[in-house]
């Protein structure tokens, strides 16, 4: 623990280990105000034993930084959900390196594997605070989880001890929940660290529904022409969503999306700012906000879906999937209900 005039603080390090091998020096690298030692060890120890690391598909982290108002550590050590969020401040750290990397070697074969990351490429990871092991270790190499500790998973050499499969059985090549499965997406790009690209694409599959939806209604008023229709939606070219889902669908059906949800002003208002500051502004979303993004995304829908405006069905399961991960993210807003 070092002190800055007279305040203590503290200095956190990240232990990860990453499902990805590129041509990384094993060295230190600094970025920014974090220190990040880069090594391959065979194996690592996890307090029952060496464990074999898998060959030629992992790397480890370690990312360093002072904390010099102790809120990284103060989450850390609380009880709450935020104490599982420090750790997405680590590997947007090891995500600069990544980036790095990349770009010099597209094309090379011995960079083919490497990519940005998120907390599902992550093998294992925990952390200390002043040396000071503060956390649960966070494991998710199979080996250990079935052979070292078959509680948490059922019997050992179970490759499906939840029965997932009789779940999915009656969903494959369906075409059940097709809106779902659109956004099923949005979650494979959130877990993997593409959080722009996760933002980006929820907003696009919401944008084309609606206009979708303002074409029916524009023919069950007596618009049939599609040139004439794609006109009127052309048109609208400043805050659309919120034109759409305001005066438009107000005119069209007799209701607007806030009398429908009445959060849904605000909602719409930081939903466009946020996608117009990535799409033209350069703007880097991280997990929260693009939590957030989908979850404002999906219910927009779930709303007009319940209003039979639009066919646009979640499962239970999903739709709270997307609440929870978005209630539970720094500062989520007001519209974002937990429970």
């Amino acid at each position: 623990m070092g002190n800055i005039g007279g305040r203590q603080l503290s200095t956190i390090k990240f232990c990860i280990g990453i499902g990805i091998c590129g041509p990384i020096a094993a060295d230190s690298y600094q970025v920014s105000d974090f220190l990040v030692e880069v090594s391959y060890p065979k194996n690592f120890d996890f307090g029952l034993g060496p464990e074999e690391m898998p060959r030629g598909r992992s790397t480890l982290f370690i990312v360093t930084w002072e904390d010099p108002e102790n809120v990284d550590s103060g989450y850390l050590r609380s009880k709450t959900y935020h104490r599982h969020l420090v750790v997405y401040k680590a590997l947007a750290v090891i995500n600069e390196i990544l980036l790095a990397f990349k770009m010099v070697s597209l094309g090379h074969l011995d960079s083919s594997g490497l990519r940005r990351i998120g907390i599902n490429d992550t093998l294992f990871y925990r952390h200390k605070i002043d040396s000071e092991p503060a956390g649960d270790l966070n494991c998710k190499l199979r080996s250990v989880l079935t052979d070292r500790i078959p509680s948490r998973m059922g019997d050992a050499g179970n490759n499906d001890p939840f029965n997932t499969t009789e779940l999915a059985r009656d969903h494959i090549a369906t075409g059940s929940f097709p809106v779902a499965r659109r956004y099923t997406r949005c979650y494979e790009l959130l877990e993997h660290g593409f959080y722009s690209e996760a933002f980006i694409i929820a907003f696009s599959i919401m944008d084309d529904l609606i206009q979708d939806m303002l074409h029916n209604l524009l023919i069950k008023k007596g618009t049939q022409s599609k040139t004439k229709r794609e006109k009127i939606i052309r048109e609208i070219e400043e805050e659309r969503l919120k034109t759409f889902l305001g005066p438009l669908l107000k005119e069209l059906c007799g209701r607007s999306v806030t009398d429908l949800w009445p959060s849904a002003e605000n909602a719409l208002s930081w939903l466009n700012t946020k996608r117009n500051n990535i799409a033209h502004a350069g703007y880097e979303a991280n997990y929260h906000s693009a939590s957030v993004g989908i979850y404002t995304c999906i219910k927009i829908l779930h709303e007009l879906h319940q209003a039979k405006l639009i066919n646009s069905e979640f499962t239970v399961k999903f739709f709270d999937h997307a609440k929870s991960t978005a209630s539970r993210t720094y500062d989520s807003p007001e519209w974002v209900t937990s429970g």
